[in-house]
């Protein structure tokens, strides 16, 4: 069996060579009778084609389905244990067949009117490549651009997109931004609603951050107030300049003179505590180095379902407090049903009440299934978990991946709880996929840390939870 599956890829990769060969010859034989310029970005090469073989491209792909059909191996498709913080797969796809190059389908270089959305559309070659793309916004207050590329203009001027792939590979595209007669002046209007080039931000004590907001309907301006909800922490000028005056969360509103409204997040730290968070899947810990190593704290998965509690709960949680490591817990819920959540939620304070966390008690909801169910479910199912929580007399705070919170969740229904919130990358690309509070950020999901020999997920806690949570007398602390 093995010989025949070493023969079979064999015999697929000279074939999948043969086709690309002549395949890729044609691609870049067909440039010199291309419609559009070729153009050269600061980048690399980028070539507009709009000759792409669709023949082509459905042979690569049957090269590539019968090569997957040849190397499967059922043992992979078994049910298994993968409830950990940060098992989204969104951000941790693996690309087979990088891209050598982006083909870009639209001008380099285009003119929008206010309000008007763009689809910016590629290939890459090689034409069976899985590689893909992201967008990095150069000019946030002139366009906005989605996950799938789709530009929309909100401001007068020019923009700059690039666009870059896993592989490495870079593109731009540039944008002007003006009214219907070439002008680029906002008129007086009546205000519909109120965004903000972002909407949330996270600064240490004593800096300052300005508020962009965007009226719509787009080009027109009003008059604007600013308020805060917790001077203490926050307070904001008449001009929409915020200085962070003291550590928390706090809320600044925006309201025209029509009363219409819209509110802008603002996270304050002084020091930024850097954590870890743990499973079976990191093994035996040495605790002893983890200290050393300048962690602070840790956050612990305790169980997963209704029935399930991890296997080195017990160990971790010793290691902690041996040395002196601030810690909390997580559940990774399956639940479908409210009931199922209530269920859950009870497992796992049994799972945890001998124990005096100093950080908070977490569920953790990631699970594909829930792209299926409507938002209302999904957040009954939340809040149902949550009060379990809270009834017991927990700091509860919710984790999840940004796009679950944007997608599945009614966000009005959860702006009560604490998050914690995964996004792997620097903090430009949690604040381009996330715009609401936050507690912790996970922000990577392959951290080295002394005394542990696996990747482990890392994070930052910009709250002092261990001071909230004594103080206010909860996790059993007083």
């Amino acid at each position: 069996m093995r010989k025949r599956k070493i023969i079979a890829a064999v015999l697929s990769f000279c074939m999948a060579l043969s086709a690309a060969i002549p395949s890729a010859m044609t691609v870049f034989a067909d440039e010199s009778n291309v419609e559009q310029s070729e153009t050269i970005s600061d980048d690399d090469a980028v070539i507009t084609s709009e000759t792409e073989s669709d023949e082509n491209s459905a042979d690569e792909q049957s090269e590539e389905n019968t090569e997957q059909s040849e190397t499967t191996d059922p043992e992979l498709n078994k049910e298994e244990d993968t409830a950990a913080a940060g098992n989204f797969s969104e951000d941790n796809r693996v690309v087979t067949v990088p891209a050598r190059s982006i083909h870009l389908k639209v001008p380099v270089h285009n003119d929008l009117v206010i309000g008007e959305t763009f689809q910016i559309k590629m290939t890459f070659s090689p034409l069976r490549s899985d590689d893909y793309a992201t967008y990095y916004n150069f000019h946030k207050k002139v366009v906005d651009i989605d996950e799938n590329g789709l530009v929309t203009a909100i401001g007068y001027g020019t923009a700059k997109i690039r666009i870059t792939t896993t592989s490495g590979r870079r593109a731009n595209i540039y944008f002007t931004v003006t009214n219907e007669d070439g002008s680029t002046e906002a008129v007086k209007g009546e205000p519909e609603s109120i965004g903000f080039v972002d909407q949330n931000a996270m600064i240490r004590k004593g800096k300052e951050v300005q508020i962009e907001p965007i009226i719509y309907p787009l080009g027109i301006y009003d008059t604007l107030t600013y308020s805060s909800d917790n001077s203490d922490v926050a307070e904001v000028s008449s001009e929409g300049l915020v200085k962070a005056v003291g550590t928390g969360s706090a809320v600044i509103t925006v309201t025209a003179s029509n009363g219409v409204s819209g509110n802008f997040s603002i996270t304050v730290y002084n020091d930024k505590l850097k954590g870890i968070d743990v499973s079976k899947w990191q093994g035996s810990i040495n605790w002893k180095k983890v200290a050393s190593d300048g962690v602070d704290f840790a956050m612990i998965r305790s169980s997963y379902g209704s029935e399930h509690t991890d296997e080195y709960l017990k160990k971790n949680v010793a290691g902690c407090e041996k040395y002196g490591i601030d810690y909390g817990f997580y559940h990774y819920t399956y639940a479908k049903t409210v009931s199922e959540a209530r269920k859950e939620a009870k497992y796992f304070l049994s799972r945890i009440k001998n124990y005096d966390p100093t950080y908070p008690v977490v569920l953790d909801i990631e699970e594909e299934f829930y792209k299926e169910m409507s938002r209302k479910k999904v957040t009954d199912i939340i809040v149902a978990f949550m009060t379990e929580l809270e009834e017991a007399g927990y700091y509860a705070t919710l984790y999840s991946y940004s796009k679950f919170f944007s997608d599945n969740v009614t966000a009005s229904r959860i702006a009560k709880y604490d998050i914690w919130i995964a996004s792997w990358g620097d903090e430009e690309k949690l604040n381009d996929n996330y715009d609401g509070q936050y507690g912790m950020w996970q922000y990577s999901s392959t951290g080295k840390v002394d005394g542990i020999d696996e990747d482990v997920d890392l994070n930052y806690a910009f709250k002092d939870y261990a001071e909230l949570i004594k103080k206010n007398g909860l996790n059993g602390q007083s």
